[in-house]
C-alpha cells in the first residue's frame, strides 16, 4: 500500500506550491488553430532502487509501460529511472528547454514523495533524510517543478502523480499520510497567452492511502493505462473514468483525485467522429434468442425459449412474433410448466446422460418427457460410439453445458523416476530404475554431437504454422528432429505418450535409445507416416491427438503434466512454442470448492494438451485489494469474479470484460435463469456469467408468531406487517432481528421496499439519470416506510452492536421472530434451531418482505449474483473453459459443497434441501432480480445508501432526504462516468 499523495497547490507569493510529479500524459491534440501540429514532449520519472528506504518494485514499471504508452501517442519521451538529485534536476533542466512552447508538456512521476508545512518534496534514490533539515538540500521541491514549467510555457500542461508508497520518510520529519490539495498553482498555469490550461490527477484523495500493487504495475497507473490511448476521449473526461475505474475495482478502497484548469478541449487520442460513433459489432441478445426460438422444431421447446424471453426481457409478445397465430390461442403457461421449461432449456445440449435420468425422475408425465427420454437414448448412444476411441485417447467429453470426464486410466508409470508396480509392468526385467526427470534444457538427437536448434524466431516474427512447418521439412531426419527444439523434459513427455499408445515400455528418461526409436517408428507406421524413427511435427501431432488426453487423464505429477502439455505446444503451435496457461481467479474460502474445482482444471488439460488451467481462490477483501494489480501485472487473469452491478459495469467500461453476446447466442443464455443472467447484461450484450444467486426474504418462524396470535395472512400487506411487530413487540417477543453493525443489513429493508413499489421501471429510469432520479416517488415512499417501522422499536436491543452473524444466531435460536436475510444463512438455522431440523422443517416459514411479490413486477425478486468475466485479452479458450466452470453438472456439485444457490436452472435437478429448493424456485419464476443496491450503484454512491438505510432505520432521517442524498450521490458517479457537467437538483 502507498499513501496517494496530492500535490499542493497553493496560491504563492513568489513560487508555486506544487505537486510532485506523476503525469501522464495522454497523447493530445488540442483544438488551436490550423497550424501543424505542435510537439508533444513528456518526462518520465520511475524511483524504486532507494539507497536508504528499500526497494520499490512498481515505480519503474510503471515508468515504464506509461513512456512506451505515450510513445505510441507520438510523444517525444525522456525517461529517468532510479534517479539521484542531480540527475532530476537534469532532466527537469532539460525538460523546461525542450518543453518551451510545446503543444503539450507531460511530467509522469512514480516513486516517494512527501508533504511539509505546505510544501510537497520529490525524493530521489539517493536521499537520506532524517530530519526537517534535511528535505530541501535532499529532495527535489515542488515548486522546482513548477518554477520549470512556467519558464517553458507549453500550450497544455498534464499532471499526474501516482507516489509514495509506504513512505519510510513520513516518520523521521513528522510528516501527516498524503499531501496537501489545492488549485493554485494550476490556476497560475493557465495564465500565459494562448495557453490551453493545465489538469492534475492523483492516485489517490488527499491524506488517503493508495495501493502499491502486486507483480505487475500499480492499480491507478493500471487504469491510466487502459484508458489513456482511447480514441476520441477528452481528457478531463479520461481521468475521470481513470477514477471510476479505480473507485470500482477497489471497491471504494482507493479514490483517484483531479483538478482541471483547462480551457479548451484536449484530446488523448483524436480520431475520426465516424470512427467513433462506429456502433458495436453483432446484434443484441434479443435479437439473437428470437432467432434461436425460430431454428427449434419442436412447439414445447418454443414455448419454453418464449418463457425464457419473456421473462428476460420483460417483453411477453414473443411467442406472438416467433411462434406464430397458433400461441394466441394457447393458454398463458403455468407455474409448473414454467418451471419444467426452463430446467429443460438448461440441459436440453448436455451430453451427461445424467442430466436427463435427473429430470425424468423429478418430472416424469411432464410435457418435455418425451424430448429428454429421446435425448437421454441418443446420449447413451452417442457415449458408447465414441467408447473405443475415448478408451485410446482419455477425451473429457465437454457438452455445452456439462463436462464429464472419462473414467482415469492409470498413468503413474509414465511419471518420470516414478516407482509404482504400474511403471514395473511397462518396464522389462533388465530395464534400469527410472531417473527423475532431467532438469537439462536441450537434449541432444542420438547420433549427432551438436545439432543446430530452430527456434520460431529464426523464422521471422510473422511467419505462419505453415512457414514454420516447411522450415523444418529437410532430407536428414536428424536435422528435422533437432530443428523442433524439443527440450530434455519435452523429450521425456514423448516417451510418456509413445507408453500411452502402447508401443514403449522403457525409462522415462529423455534418453532416445534404440528401444525408443522403435517405439516412435511403430507409431509412425500405425499413423501411416514415414516410419523412420525420427522425430517431426506430424508425428507430435498425431501423438498429441490420440494420446495426449489418456496420458494426462489422472496424472497428479506436476513436471509429468508439464513434459506432456510441453509436446502438445510444440505440436500444435511449431517450435519454441511453451503452453498457454488461463488462469483463473476466483473468490471462495471452501476447500472443498478448491479440491473440485482443482480436478476440473486437471481434466480439462486433458482435452486440450497445451493448455493449463491455473485457478486461483482469494479471500474477497484481499481480492478487492489486488483485482487491478493482477490486471496490470504480466499473468493476468482470464477469467475473474465479478459481484455484477458496479463492479461490472468498471470491468465492462475500462475494456476489461469480454462481450460474450455472440457465445450466448448459440443457446448459452438459455441455462440461466433469466431474472439473474439480466444482472450481466448492459444496452442487450451480455459481458458477464453468474455463478451464484443469493435471494433476500422475510424468514420467519411460525411458533413464535402463533404464540404472540400473528397470522400468516396479516404478513401479506405493509399495515398488517406493522400490526404484527406491535403484536410481537406487546408479547415480548424481538420482532425482527438485525445486524447492525453491518450496515448493510438495513439496505434489504429499504431496497425491498422501493421494488415493491417502483419495480424495474423505477430503479431503471433512476439508474440510467432520468428526470426524476432517486427522488422519484417510489424512493420516498420507501424511505417514509422504514422509518415508519423503525419508530415501532422493531429489532434487539443494542441491534447497533450486533453483526450480521450474530443477528443469524438470535433468530436460529428462536430468540426473534423474525429476520430479513438471505438464504446464505440457512446452515446457521440448520445447526441451531431448538430441536434440530425436523422441528426446523415444521417452524421455519420462508415469505416475501410484505407485498413485494404483489408489487409492480409480480415475481421479482431481490439479492445478489456473484458470477465471472472473461478478459477481453484472453484466449478464445477462455469461453470453453468459463462454459464448463457454469455448466449445470459443476454448478449441481458446487451447490453441494458450499450450500449455495446455483445460477444455472439446470442445477436445480440436484438441489434437495427443502429450503433452498424453494428459494431455487423462487429465483427460477423471477421476472426480475434487482441487485442488492449497495452493489448495484458502485462502492461510493452504495456507501450513501448504507449510511441513508441506516439513518432511516434509526430514525434519523425522513424519506425525502434520504432519497435526495442518494440521487446526489448517484449523479455524482454518472457525471464520473460521463463527459457533461453533473446536474444539481433540488
Amino acid at each position: 500500500m502507498r499513501p496517494g499523495l496530492l500535490f499542493r497547490f497553493l496560491a504563492f507569493q513568489n513560487t508555486l506550491a506544487a505537486t510532485f510529479a506523476l503525469i501522464l500524459a495522454a497523447a493530445i491534440s488540442v483544438a488551436f488553430t490550423d497550424s501543424a501540429l505542435a510537439q508533444r514532449i513528456a518526462l518520465v520519472i520511475g524511483n524504486g532502487k532507494y539507497q536508504s528506504a528499500g526497494t520499490l518494485e512498481n515505480p519503474p514499471k510503471d515508468s515504464a509501460a506509461i513512456a512506451e504508452k505515450l510513445r505510441e501517442l507520438d510523444f517525444k519521451v525522456t525517461m529517468a529511472i532510479d534517479s539521484d538529485l542531480r540527475g532530476m534536476r537534469a532532466s527537469l533542466q532539460a525538460f523546461t528547454e525542450a518543453a518551451s512552447s510545446a503543444e503539450i508538456a507531460v511530467i509522469f512521476y512514480a516513486g516517494h514523495a512527501i508533504q511539509v508545512d505546505g510544501e510537497n518534496y520529490l525524493i530521489p534514490v539517493d536521499a537520506k533524510i532524517r530530519s526537517r533539515d534535511d528535505l530541501s538540500p535532499s529532495a527535489v521541491r515542488a515548486g522546482e517543478i513548477y518554477e520549470s514549467l512556467l519558464k517553458a510555457h507549453p500550450q497544455v500542461t498534464v499532471l499526474i502523480l501516482d507516489a509514495c508508497r509506504d513512505n519510510p520518510f513520513a516518520k523521521a520529519v513528522k510528516a501527516p499520510a498524503g499531501l496537501a490539495s489545492g488549485s493554485g498553482s494550476s490556476a497560475m498555469l493557465v495564465k500565459h497567452p494562448n495557453s490551453g490550461g493545465a489538469i492534475i490527477g492523483f492516485a489517490a484523495a488527499p491524506g488517503a492511502v493508495a495501493y502499491d500493487g502486486g507483480a505487475g504495475n500499480s492499480p491507478y497507473t493500471t487504469a491510466l493505462l487502459q484508458w489513456i490511448d482511447r480514441p476520441g476521449l477528452e481528457l478531463a473526461t479520461m481521468l475521470r473514468r481513470v477514477r471510476s475505474t479505480v473507485v470500482e475495482l477497489t471497491r471504494g478502497a482507493q479514490v483517484p483525485w483531479v483538478e482541471e484548469a483547462l480551457l479548451r478541449e484536449v484530446y488523448m487520442h483524436p480520431s475520426d467522429p465516424a470512427a467513433i460513433a462506429k456502433l458495436e459489432s453483432g446484434e443484441k441478445l434479443q435479437v439473437a434468442l428470437l432467432d434461436t426460438m425460430r431454428a427449434l422444431d419442436n412447439p414445447e421447446e418454443k414455448m419454453a425459449a418464449s418463457e425464457f424471453y419473456k421473462l428476460f426481457t420483460g417483453n411477453d409478445q414473443a411467442a406472438h412474433l416467433v411462434i406464430g397465430e397458433s400461441a394466441e390461442n394457447q393458454q398463458n403457461p403455468d407455474n409448473a410448466f414454467a418451471t419444467q421449461a426452463l430446467v429443460w432449456l438448461s440441459i436440453r445440449q448436455s451430453r451427461d446422460p445424467e442430466d436427463f435420468r435427473k429430470f425424468l425422475a423429478t418430472y416424469p408425465e411432464g410435457p418435455f418427457a418425451l424430448l429428454a427420454s429421446a435425448r437421454l437414448e441418443r446420449v447413451e448412444a452417442d457415449r458408447f460410439k465414441v467408447a473405443s476411441l475415448t478408451n485410446k485417447s482419455g477425451i473429457l467429453i465437454v457438452g455445452e453445458t456439462s463436462v464429464t470426464a472419462v473414467t482415469p486410466v492409470p498413468s503413474e508409470a509414465m511419471v518420470p523416476g516414478a516407482s509404482t508396480d504400474a511403471t514395473k509392468a511397462l518396464r522389462p526385467p533388465d530395464a534400469p530404475a527410472q531417473p527423475q526427470l532431467p532438469a537439462a534444457k536441450t537434449a541432444p538427437v542420438a547420433g549427432r554431437a551438436e545439432a543446430k536448434v530452430v527456434g520460431p524466431d529464426a523464422l521471422g516474427p510473422a511467419a505462419s504454422q505453415g512457414q514454420q512447418v516447411a522450415a523444418l521439412e529437410t532430407d536428414d531426419p536428424l536435422e528435422g528432429e533437432a530443428a523442433l527444439g524439443l527440450s530434455r523434459d519435452a523429450l521425456s513427455g514423448v516417451q510418456m505418450l509413445l507408453a500411452a499408445s502402447g508401443n514403449y515400455s522403457g525409462a522415462i528418461d529423455a534418453n532416445f535409445g534404440p528401444r525408443t526409436r522403435g517405439a516412435i517408428a511403430a507409431f509412425q507406421k500405425s499413423a501411416g507416416l514415414a516410419d523412420n524413427g525420427y522425430l517431426n511435427r506430424a508425428t507430435l501431432q498425431g501423438l498429441t491427438n490420440q494420446y495426449a488426453g489418456k496420458a494426462l487423464s489422472g496424472m497428479t505429477n506436476a513436471s509429468a503434466r508439464a513434459a506432456v502439455h510441453l509436446v502438445a505446444a510444440v505440436a500444435s503451435r511449431g517450435p519454441g512454442a511453451r503452453p498457454i496457461t488461463l488462469r483463473v481467479a476466483a473468490m471462495s474460502r471452501n476447500d472443498q470448492v478448491h479440491a473440485f474445482w482443482n480436478n476440473l482444471a486437471q481434466d480439462f488439460e486433458a482435452a486440450h494438451p497445451g493448455y493449463r488451467a491455473e485457478i486461483t481462490h482469494q479471500p474477497d477483501y484481499e481480492y478487492k485489494e489486488r483485482l487491478l494489480s493482477m490486471l496490470g501485472s504480466p499473468t493476468p487473469p482470464d477469467i475473474m469474479h465479478t459481484w455484477g452491478g458496479g463492479h461490472l459495469e468498471a470491468l465492462r467500461v475500462a475494456g476489461f470484460a469480454r462481450d460474450l453476446t455472440k457465445e450466448m447466442s448459440d443457446g448459452w443464455a438459455m441455462e440461466f435463469r433469466p431474472g439473474v443472467l439480466q444482472s450481466f447484461t448492459q444496452d442487450g450484450r451480455i459481458y458477464g456469467v453468474p455463478s451464484s444467486v443469493e435471494l433476500v426474504s422475510l424468514w420467519t418462524n411460525k411458533a413464535l408468531l402463533e404464540k404472540a396470535g400473528v397470522k400468516r395472512e396479516q404478513l401479506a400487506t405493509w399495515d398488517g406487517f406493522l400490526r404484527a411487530v406491535r403484536q410481537l413487540r406487546s408479547a415480548g417477543i424481538v420482532p425482527i432481528a438485525i445486524g447492525g453493525r453491518d450496515r448493510w443489513q438495513f439496505q434489504f429493508l429499504y431496497g425491498m421496499l422501493a421494488e415493491q413499489i417502483g419495480g424495474r421501471n423505477a430503479f431503471a429510469k433512476a439508474y440510467a439519470g432520468g428526470s426524476d432520479g432517486f427522488i422519484a416517488q417510489p424512493f420516498v415512499v420507501a424511505g417514509d416506510r422504514l422509518r415508519q417501522l423503525a419508530d415501532l422499536d422493531p429489532f434487539q436491543p443494542d441491534f447497533l452492536s450486533v453483526g450480521e452473524g450474530d443477528a443469524g444466531m438470535l433468530f436460529s435460536k428462536g430468540k426473534a421472530a423474525m429476520i430479513v436475510t438471505g438464504n446464505w444463512r440457512l446452515n446457521t438455522m440448520r445447526w441451531n434451531w431448538p430441536g434440530g431440523f425436523d422441528r426446523m422443517k415444521n417452524e421455519l416459514l420462508r415469505l416475501e418482505l410484505p407485498g413485494t411479490a404483489r408489487g409492480v413486477d409480480g415475481a421479482a425478486t431481490y439479492g445478489g449474483a456473484d458470477g465471472y468475466v472473461i478478459n477481453s485479452k484472453a484466449p478464445d479458450l477462455a469461453v470453453e473453459l468459463l462454459r464448463v466452470l457454469s455448466s449445470p453438472a459443476v454448478q449441481t456439485r458446487i451447490a453441494e459443497l458450499a450450500d449455495s444457490v446455483p445460477s444455472v436452472s439446470g442445477a436445480d435437478l440436484g438441489v434437495s434441501d427443502p429450503f433452498v429448493r424453494e428459494v431455487a424456485d423462487t429465483l427460477l419464476r423471477s421476472s426480475y432480480h434487482q441487485l442488492y443496491y449497495d452493489q448495484a450503484l458502485g462502492p461510493e454512491a452504495g456507501e450513501v445508501v448504507n449510511d441513508v438505510a441506516t439513518r432511516l432505520a434509526t430514525g434519523q432521517l425522513g424519506g425525502k432526504e434520504a432519497a435526495r442524498q442518494i440521487d446526489r450521490a448517484w449523479q455524482q458517479t454518472l457525471h464520473e462516468r460521463s463527459d457533461q457537467p453533473a446536474p444539481i437538483k433540488p
